[in-house]
């Protein structure tokens, strides 16, 4: 994420540095598995697809202080955000065997939504 304090209190510019570190973690994970398609738009309609999911899940915020909600709502997010990189996967000719792809996605997700998420997603 960003260092410059002035970016870091615009929340569009959160959310994309978010998308970046989505995109980033799990870019690389399905490249090595091989694909039939373009390097370039499977990188694309990764950071297409993850970016409007965390557009649609930030509206979704829950009320401030309710944990458990913020659990079900955060769980909700990765199980989007794997979908939909699997899908864009798929659809580009990554090979691999799907369930391996999308728990290997889910992981890499977790790890970045429990590292930066929080703070990208508020309103």
């Amino acid at each position: 994420m960003s260092d410059n304090h002035g970016a870091a209190c615009n929340p569009d510019t959160l959310r994309e540095s978010f998308v970046a570190e989505l995109t980033g973690a799990v870019y690389p994970l399905t490249l090595r598995h091989g694909m039939t398609g373009s390097w370039l738009d499977l990188e694309l309609g990764l950071w297409k697809a993850l970016a409007e999911t965390v557009r649609l899940w930030a509206r979704e915020w829950p009320p401030v202080g309710s944990q458990d909600e913020f659990e079900v709502w955060r769980e909700g997010l990765l199980v989007d955000l794997t979908e939909g990189a699997l899908h864009i996967a798929l659809k580009n000719g990554v090979k691999g065997f799907p369930l391996e792809m999308e728990l290997a996605l889910y992981r890499a997700f977790r790890s970045v939504v429990r590292r930066v998420g929080q703070k990208a997603l508020r309103r």
